[in-house]
């Protein structure tokens, strides 16, 4: 994909190719200098496929499902939610390459300040942000119904530990570590935040009914 000259389709393909089949040959062969315009457009491209999939699959499940939803609005209400779902993943598609972007650098700033926590970061942000692009590949997964976007997900985080300890030069423990712990993080808090709502309501009704008596 970063070789000079070389045709954009074919080189698109080959490189998604080769980090679908062999992860760890193809981030052996990655360049961690030089211009990180290339593994962007990467990850542009790759990561725009999976969001329009995502949403075309969407517009194509979602007024079919919530018509057996009871109490749900019908004829005009309907129509009226129904043009305001289409907006949104039509305007998700068109400001893909942009969320795209904002998501990659976000994500490898976490992992890599993981990384650095863990004693893991050998090399600079920019190899991480490369692994990052090239990780993206697996969004190609979300073409596949149902369960495209955990498919996806799942063999990103691998991807990830497989580029990062080549790319880094450090242990599939420590690049483990950089990956999933910001997952467990994220799980804990909204885990923390579950159970403080689930009190405060437990707290409310409990009151409400000290009250009624």
């Amino acid at each position: 994909w970063e070789q000079p000259g070389y045709p954009v389709l074919e080189a698109l393909f080959e490189t998604g190719k080769l980090f679908m089949i062999e992860p760890a040959e193809a981030f052996r062969r990655m360049s961690l200098t030089g211009s990180l315009g290339r593994p962007i457009a990467y990850a542009i491209i790759f990561g725009w496929l999976g969001i329009i999939a995502q949403q075309l699959y969407q517009l194509a499940l979602g007024g079919s499902w919530m018509r057996w939803l009871p109490n749900m609005p019908q004829s005009e209400e309907l129509a009226a939610s129904s043009l305001w779902s289409t907006g949104m993943s039509l305007g998700m598609m068109v400001l893909a390459p942009l969320l795209v972007i904002i998501g990659l650098f976000i994500g490898a700033a976490i992992v890599h300040l993981f990384l650095l926590l863990v004693g893991g970061a050998n090399s600079g942000f920019d190899a991480t942000v490369r692994v990052m692009c090239y990780a993206s590949t697996v969004q190609v997964l979300q073409v596949v119904p149902m369960c495209g976007g955990a498919a996806a997900g799942i063999s990103a985080l691998v991807l990830e530990v497989i580029g990062l300890a080549i790319a880094h030069r450090t242990t599939q423990g420590k690049a483990v570590a950089a990956v999933l712990l910001p997952v467990a993080l994220c799980c804990a808090c909204i885990a923390v935040l579950v159970v403080a709502f689930g009190a405060a309501i437990f707290a409310a009704i409990a009151g409400a009914a000290a009250h009624a008596r």
